[in-house]
């Protein structure tokens, strides 16, 4: 790895959230917790990856569901 240039380099990073990341708030009689219903289940997940080489960001793409080894080597 000692023989790498630095233009070769990319970092690449994925973030991702679904909708269970929507937390409600609410107003309840004082000294009693509010409780929402929420479901379990996962629904609604998105995925964002880009590359990161020599300051640019670099094929930035979305995916819907899980990301799998496949995504990355046909994003």
């Amino acid at each position: 790895m000692g023989n790498l240039k630095a233009s070769h380099l990319v970092y690449v990073d994925e973030s991702g959230m679904d909708e269970r990341d929507n937390y409600r708030y609410g107003y309840s009689v004082v000294e009693q917790r509010f409780y929402e219903l929420k479901s379990g289940r996962r629904q609604g997940r998105i995925n964002m990856i880009s590359g990161y080489r020599q300051g640019q960001l670099i094929a930035p793409f979305a995916v819907e569901g899980r990301v799998t080894e496949l995504c990355l080597r046909l994003g």
